[in-house]
């Protein structure tokens, strides 16, 4: 069901209602695994750390798991385990700015400032690193406000065992816990295709069954791929795989409830989907497939995607790639409004008479980052859960006095803390903030809790009021995410970009025209990214637009491969079939919305699927593939009918 805008015309804005849907919080599972891994790792060290009289010891330990089951979302293990590979160290590295804290100020500022703009940038490129630097910002205000935490290595080697303790637990997990729902969903998939082909092979005269199985295995796919996207705090490989995987399956699903499909090629065919997926239940590689033609391609094509993932992700090379990624405007523009607002904060710290200031830039750092989101509505739901999280931890503290009760007590919080955080940003507040008090209490034993409450709340209005100000009101852009308009140019550009590589123009103007169409598909990714964390009906459409705009950086990509493959002669292999693609792009700029009651069914390219270039075959799969994802988008986002060209 499509998202519906507030008023009837899209532009009226209703305090009441959109605050209602701000603070609204969706109901979630209770994530078993990760509430017991939370409890265990956050509160274990502590525990050990006060039956052996190191506390100080067993906080900093106790950090290093906090974060990490902070910042851990419901992805497969395998991107769990990468992002602490990248994350940790990142977080460890930060302790050593806590050197800086012996020398000028005004140092401190630039510094930071310089911080806190590169965590901006990386955010834009990669969830793990997004979530990385955040966690590095943070441990960057601790050891520049906390005394207690020279010298810095030790600090940072405790972090980093943590980090140690808490995969160890995680691949504990693994081990014990067999269910692996994306690989399940896979698996269903290539049976779903399997069936199909079968029943074509026998000649059925109707496949309607056979087709709507196979949709809706391809279909719920890639809607768990979607939602680990959509939790993720910035660009994620595993998405890009899934959505290489959803196109190569829809092309071979196309292929063979085609009018014009082979029964004797669907019948060679119809095993080894089976085969392909009793190799995928048990991770391993199917025996080498045959080289016949037709839709025997299509599922050889399927299985690179699966299995080759180098291949099927990176069309040209990677000095090609780095030279593609330079961040665009908005995202230099997001990173230099964090960057301001962390010298504001670092400022403030400095010359504001208040304990505990270091809050504010920790403030700062969680409100915009770590997915580029509205920091309006963080700032909102930030400075109400740690409202609420502050007078939690004043109870907790009036009421237990003892060590071992006071581990007991975060153990409970952090148990709780994976389903506050699927609920939303301000019932992560709600938990972590008493969370991080109490361990805070333990470094500096002479600070009550209460009088860390009390500050808490008095720095976290002014960090949120910092945000709200420097990041948001001064800057008009900010204050309404454009995906649409943003995505409608960066269609444009790419059309003329086709017609350039069609026509083999000269390098330099093909380049220009490259590196725009890429700054642009930048600019749509960080309002992506910043529109997914608004409230309904904005936060509900943006999820419509991830599959869109993975799939347009991949044609953006595959129209730079093949333009790495062209020849300066007259005769240019797949010109033809290039140049019509280039029209088939336009008219997909040109397309306005289709009636979402429309049965989804997946459709061959118009051109281009017989090229001698495999490149070119690729781009016409994924125009085929991108047409019915806009249409899709262009029906939920009632506000902007048509894209401009």
């Amino acid at each position: 069901m499509s998202a519906r805008p507030v008023g009837g015309t899209g532009t009226e804005w209703h305090p009441a209602l959109w605050l209602r849907a701000l603070t609204a919080a969706p109901p979630a599972p209770w994530p078993t695994g990760r509430s017991v891994r939370a409890a265990i790792s956050v509160a274990g060290p502590l525990v050990v750390g006060a039956l052996t009289d190191h506390l100080l010891i067993g906080m900093w330990i106790s950090m290093g798991t906090l974060l990490l089951a902070a910042g851990e979302r419901s992805v497969s293990y395998s991107a769990r385990f990468r992002q602490i590979m990248v994350t940790a160290p990142l977080a460890a590295a930060a302790y050593l700015l806590g050197m800086l804290s012996t020398g000028p100020h005004v140092l401190v500022v630039v510094v930071m400032a310089g911080v806190a703009f590169v965590s901006g940038i990386l955010s834009g490129y990669d969830g793990a690193l997004s979530v990385g630097t955040m966690q590095a910002m943070l441990i960057a205000a601790l050891a520049l406000g906390l005394p207690v935490a020279a010298p810095y290595w030790p600090a940072a080697g405790y972090f980093l065992v943590g980090a140690v303790i808490y995969a160890l637990m995680l691949g504990l997990e693994a081990m014990v816990d067999r269910r692996r729902p994306q690989r399940e969903a896979l698996v269903g998939l290539l049976r779903a295709l399997g069936d199909l082909a079968r029943a074509q092979a026998r000649g059925s005269t109707d496949l309607a069954t056979s087709r709507a199985c196979a949709i809706g295995a391809i279909d719920a796919f890639h809607a768990r791929a979607i939602r680990e996207r959509g939790s993720a705090h910035g660009p994620m490989h595993e998405y890009d795989r899934a959505a290489t995987i959803v196109r190569a399956a829809d092309q071979l699903l196309a292929r063979l409830i085609a009018h014009d499909a082979d029964r004797s090629l669907s019948g060679a065919a119809a095993d080894r989907p089976t085969v392909c997926a009793d190799a995928a239940a048990h991770r391993r590689h199917p025996p080498s497939p045959g080289t016949e033609p037709g839709s025997l391609v299509r599922l050889a094509m399927l299985e690179a995607a699966i299995w080759d993932n180098s291949a099927a992700l990176d069309p040209f090379p990677i000095v090609v790639r780095a030279r593609l990624s330079l961040p665009g405007n908005a995202l230099l523009a997001s990173a230099g409004r964090l960057s301001l607002c962390t010298a504001l904060a670092y400022s403030a710290f400095y010359l504001l008479p208040i304990p505990h200031g270091y809050w504010i830039p920790l403030t700062v750092a969680l409100v915009m980052k770590p997915d580029l989101g509205s920091v309006f509505a963080r700032a909102v739901l930030r400075s109400i859960g740690t409202v609420g999280g502050a007078v939690g931890a004043v109870v907790i503290s009036g009421l237990i006095h003892d060590s071992i009760v006071s581990c007991f007590a975060i153990a409970v919080l952090a148990t709780c803390l994976p389903w506050a955080m699927a609920r939303s940003y301000l019932w992560q507040a709600l938990f972590l903030t008493p969370l991080i008090m109490i361990l805070i209490d333990v470094v500096v034993p002479a600070d009550r809790v209460l009088d860390l409450g009390l500050d808490r709340i008095a720095t976290t209005f002014i960090g949120g009021l910092i945000v709200i100000v420097a990041g948001y009101v001064i800057w008009p852009s900010t204050r309404h995410a454009q995906v649409t308009s943003s995505f409608g140019e960066a269609l444009g550009a790419m059309t003329r970009y086709a017609r350039d590589v069609a026509e083999n123009l000269d390098t330099a103007a093909i380049g220009a025209e490259r590196q725009k169409v890429y700054r642009l598909l930048s600019n749509t990714r960080v309002e992506l990214q910043r529109t997914l964390s608004e409230p309904p009906p904005a936060g509900s459409e943006a999820w419509a637009w991830i599959p869109v705009i993975s799939a347009a950086e991949r044609v953006a990509d595959t129209i730079t491969s093949a333009s790495a493959s062209r020849t300066p002669p007259d005769t240019v292999p797949g010109a033809d079939e290039l140049a019509a693609l280039a029209d088939d792009l336009e008219s997909i700029a040109q397309a306005g919305p289709v009636d979402e009651r429309d049965e989804r069914s997946p459709t061959l390219p118009a051109h281009g699927d017989s090229s001698p270039e495999a490149s070119v075959r690729t781009l016409a799969d994924e125009l085929a593939n991108l047409r019915p994802m806009l249409s899709h988008s262009r029906a939920i986002a009632p506000e902007h009918p048509r894209l401009s060209r």
